[in-house]
C-alpha cells in the first residue's frame, strides 16, 4: 500500500464492525474531530475550529453569521458527524479541539472541567467567537468527562489545563487518542504523561490516535528545566520594583512555573485582569493546589471578584513591594497603567511572554503591535516558547508506552514521517 492509500484509508478505518473515521485534522494542525462508531455507542472526540480555514474566509472586516456558515465552511464539523452520536468528548480547552458548543442534536457533551470551560466563555461574547456559546447560554445540561462511562481517561501535560488522553474499548477494537500533550511538564504535580498513559493501556492497544504537531517544524525550544533557569537568570540582575508576563490565561504549568520562580526572588505576584484572575482561581481548584505564597489580585475599581486564592487589594497598597505583573497577553496598556499608578519612570522594565503554542500569521501581526507598544514604553520585550507538545525524539517514548498495533496520526502536517518512524519503533 502506498502512502497515499495509506492516508486515505486513514479517514476511516474499520476493526470489525468498529469504524474509526477522521472528519479534521488530518494533514493538519488543529480542528481535530474523530467519530468511534461501535454497536453499542458511537462516541465524537473533540470538535475544534480549524483556523486555517477560517482565516481563508474572515478577518477583521469580515466577520461570520453563524455556527451553521462555519460548519459549511468546513471551520467546524459538519452536520452529519455528528448523526446519532450519543457522546462528545472533548480532550481540552484550546479552540481547536474545544469547536462550538452549540452542537447538532441532542448528544451528550463531556468537558474537561465544566467550570473552568464556563469561566473561559466569558471573553467570547465579541467577535466570531460568540458563535463557540453553548445554544441556550447555560453550562447546566454539560458534564466533566470523568462522568462518561463510555471512556477511561489519563490526565496529560499540555499547554492548556486540564488535558486528557482518552480510552475507548469497543467489542472489536481498543482505541487510545492522545489529543495533544507533551512528555515532561512544566510543573510536575500537575501530569506525569508517561505514566497515566501507561495506566490506561491495560490490556493492550489496537489503534492510537495521536498529535505530531512539532514534526517537520523549524523550534526554538526550551524544555521544562531550562524555562525555570532562563527566568532566574534574567532576574538574577534585574533591579527594578516591577518586571511583566504574559502567559496564555489556560497554560496552568507555565503560570505556576512563572509564580515559583519569581516569588524565590521576593516578588509578589499579581493580576489585575479580574477574567485572568478567576480563570486561574478555578483551575487552582480543580487542580487542588495550595500556594506557600502571596497571591494577590488588584481592582481597578471598588466591584472586588470573589477568589479563593488570592489576597485583594488595590495597587496603591502594595507601593514598597517587589510586584511580578501579570498581564492578559495583549494588556500592553495595562503596563502604562499600572506604571502610572505606581508612580515609577516609565523606562527600564522587563516584560516576558511566554508561549506554549506556534504563533499563527495573525498573532505575529499581532505581536508586532505588542512590540511597538513596548517600544514606545521603553520595555524590553522577551518571548519564550515553551512547546505544549512532545518533540519528535519523544514520540519513541509514547509508542514504547502504549504499544499499539495500528497508528493514526492527527494534528500535524508530517504524517509521513510520523508513519515511518512508528513502523520503525514496532
Amino acid at each position: 500500500m502506498t502512502f497515499d492509500d495509506k492516508q486515505r484509508s486513514l479517514k476511516q478505518i474499520v476493526y470489525g464492525k468498529t469504524k474509526i473515521k477522521i472528519y479534521g485534522g488530518l494533514e493538519s494542525i488543529g480542528g481535530n474531530c474523530i467519530v468511534v462508531e461501535s454497536p453499542s455507542h458511537k462516541i465524537m472526540l473533540d470538535q475544534g475550529v480549524n483556523f486555517s480555514r477560517l482565516k481563508e474566509f474572515y478577518g477583521i472586516s469580515i466577520q461570520p453569521d453563524s455556527v451553521e456558515e462555519l460548519r459549511e465552511l468546513g471551520i467546524l464539523p459538519p452536520r452529519e458527524a455528528y448523526q446519532d452520536v450519543d457522546q462528545i468528548c472533548i480532550t481540552h480547552l484550546h479552540l481547536d479541539h474545544l469547536g462550538s458548543l452549540n452542537v447538532p442534536g441532542e448528544s451528550s457533551i463531556y468537558l474537561p472541567s465544566k467550570e473552568i470551560a464556563e469561566t473561559l466563555s466569558r471573553a467570547w461574547w465579541f467577535g466570531w467567537k460568540q458563535h463557540l456559546l453553548p445554544k441556550t447560554q447555560s453550562f447546566i445540561k454539560f458534564m466533566n468527562i470523568s462522568e462518561c462511562k463510555n471512556v477511561k481517561i489519563a490526565k496529560v501535560s499540555h499547554s492548556a489545563f486540564p488535558t486528557y488522553a482518552l480510552r475507548i474499548d469497543t467489542d472489536d477494537a481498543n482505541i487510545i487518542y492522545t489529543g495533544d500533550l507533551r512528555i515532561t511538564s512544566l510543573y510536575p504535580s500537575i501530569a506525569d504523561t508517561l505514566r497515566n498513559l501507561e495506566k490506561i493501556r491495560e490490556e493492550g492497544v489496537d489503534v492510537l490516535i495521536t498529535e505530531g504537531t512539532n514534526f517537520g517544524r523549524r523550534l526554538n525550544y526550551v524544555s521544562a528545566t531550562q524555562y525555570r533557569i532562563t527566568i532566574e537568570e534574567l532576574l538574577k540582575d534585574y533591579e527594578n520594583q516591577v518586571l511583566f508576563f504574559s502567559v496564555h490565561p489556560l497554560d496552568l504549568e507555565a503560570i505556576l512555573a512563572t509564580l515559583e520562580t519569581v516569588s524565590k526572588f521576593g516578588y509578589t505576584p499579581a493580576f489585575e485582569s479580574p477574567y485572568y484572575a478567576q480563570l486561574l482561581d478555578k483551575m487552582l481548584e480543580y487542580a487542588d493546589i495550595h500556594l506557600e505564597y502571596e497571591l494577590f489580585f488588584i481592582p481597578r475599581s471598588s466591584k472586588i471578584v470573589h477568589l479563593n486564592n488570592f489576597e485583594i487589594a488595590f495597587l496603591e497598597e502594595l507601593r514598597d513591594r517587589k510586584l511580578a505583573m501579570f498581564l492578559s497577553p495583549y494588556g500592553v496598556k495595562d503596563l502604562k497603567y499600572l506604571l502610572n499608578v505606581l508612580n515609577l519612570p516609565k523606562e527600564g522594565y522587563l516584560h516576558i511572554t511566554v508561549i506554549g503554542e506556534p504563533l499563527s500569521e495573525e498573532s505575529i501581526i499581532e505581536e508586532r503591535k505588542l512590540e511597538s507598544w513596548l517600544r514606545l514604553l521603553g520595555t524590553t520585550s522577551l518571548r519564550i516558547h515553551v512547546s505544549g507538545h512532545y518533540l519528535p525524539h519523544e514520540f519513541k517514548k509514547i509508542i514504547n508506552t502504549l504499544k499499539p498495533k495500528e497508528l493514526i496520526p492527527i494534528h500535524t502536517r508530517a504524517s509521513r514521517a510520523m508513519m515511518k518512524l512508528f513502523e520503525k519503533c514496532k
